[in-house]
């Protein structure tokens, strides 16, 4: 095929294009579990397989601009469910330490030469 070939055959195929702006309605119906998926830091690539492996014919680029367009609704998203994260994660990971009364000394504390245990001297 020559450059003239190449040519006309690229001009028919523009001139026959016509282009679908339905990428976005396809998309709409599943609007919150596909932000919901943003929200937790999965990549426009994950998404797309996903909605891919369940029969929704979609690309990575048009996934990319329906999540840029609704980017106020997934930044919501992404705020309740790192509340809800922190929510049932433990506020305090430190370990209690023994409260002494102000009245009695804390016992000093020994390691056996033997064992290398650390062991409580003294009385209470």
């Amino acid at each position: 095929m020559n450059s003239n070939e190449i040519l006309v055959d690229l001009v028919k195929e523009a001139e026959g294009y016509i282009h679908s702006p339905a990428s976005y309605a396809t998309l709409e119906p599943y609007r919150e579990p596909i932000l919901l998926l943003r929200a937790k830091y999965a990549s426009y690539e994950i998404v797309t397989e996903v909605l891919v492996s369940r029969g929704i014919k979609v690309s990575e680029a048009t996934v990319r601009r329906f999540c840029r367009r609704h980017n106020t609704e997934m930044k919501r998203l992404r705020a309740e469910w790192t509340a809800k994260r922190k929510a049932a994660t433990p506020t305090s990971t430190q370990v209690a330490t023994p409260q002494h009364s102000p009245d009695s000394e804390p016992k000093p504390v020994t390691t056996s030469p033997s064992t290398g245990i650390l062991k409580m001297t003294g009385t209470v």
